[in-house]
């Protein structure tokens, strides 16, 4: 699961019916069409979705118009949980499969709702965390088995691109789209958004191609 999605049997645990009969009251509804955005990747928002019904895709970002899909989200279940706990932007976006209703439960009416009954905002808080704290661990799991995948099918880890940077061996990047760089490996650098290539060409200019954009590498 992303960071934008999670299961909400787990989120209400503890909550009594009536408790929970009382939360959905305090969200508002809304409805989509199929393939309407819910949110984009890096919007502000503290809102909290759960899926009435149909679904909801989450996605990443590569580049301009190119995403991935991390994974769907189902009736009865939620997303948005990280930026309804601290705020921050989206780190994913969001989308309708099919026509869709949500729930949507804004930080706001969550901090009320934990004023009228403080035992309601506690258990979901807790809840929440343990669920962080899952999705923190099985992100990590399927980030190494993806790279290991992705080293593999590139062909990456036969050639070794620590030990041509060391070299400064001469190799051709084809990446995504068609286009292609040559030049000498510089530097294997990993940084916020992930792992990024530096190489000088000929005229010894010098590229930063991020790793996620590398179709494969030949060397020259």
């Amino acid at each position: 699961m992303s960071s934008e999605m999670t299961d909400p049997g787990k989120l209400f645990a503890g909550v009594s019916e009536s408790d929970l009969e009382f939360v959905v009251e305090q969200a508002e509804k809304a409805t989509f069409l199929a393939g309407d955005t819910v949110f984009r990747e890096g919007d502000e928002g503290d809102t909290l979705f759960i899926v009435e019904s149909g679904s909801v895709e989450i996605y990443k970002t590569i580049r301009g118009d190119v995403d991935r899909v991390l994974g769907t989200v189902a009736a009865g279940e939620i997303f948005g949980e990280m930026t309804f706990i601290d705020g921050s932007r989206r780190s994913a976006g969001a989308r309708t499969i099919e026509a869709t209703a949500l729930l949507v439960l804004s930080r706001e009416k969550f901090n009320k709702l934990s004023e009228k009954r403080p035992g309601v905002g506690a258990a979901m808080f807790a809840a929440l965390a343990q669920i962080l704290a899952e999705r923190l661990r099985h992100q990590n799991e399927a980030y190494k088995e993806s790279v290991a995948a992705y080293l593999e099918a590139t062909g990456v880890s036969r050639l070794n691109l620590q030990k041509l940077v060391e070299g400064l061996k001469p190799v051709t990047v084809h990446l995504l789209g068609g286009g292609s760089v040559t030049g000498r490996l510089l530097d294997l650098e990993n940084q916020a958004p992930g792992w990024a290539l530096f190489l000088k060409d000929a005229s010894d200019k010098i590229s930063l191609i991020p790793y996620h954009s590398v179709v494969r590498i030949e060397v020259s």
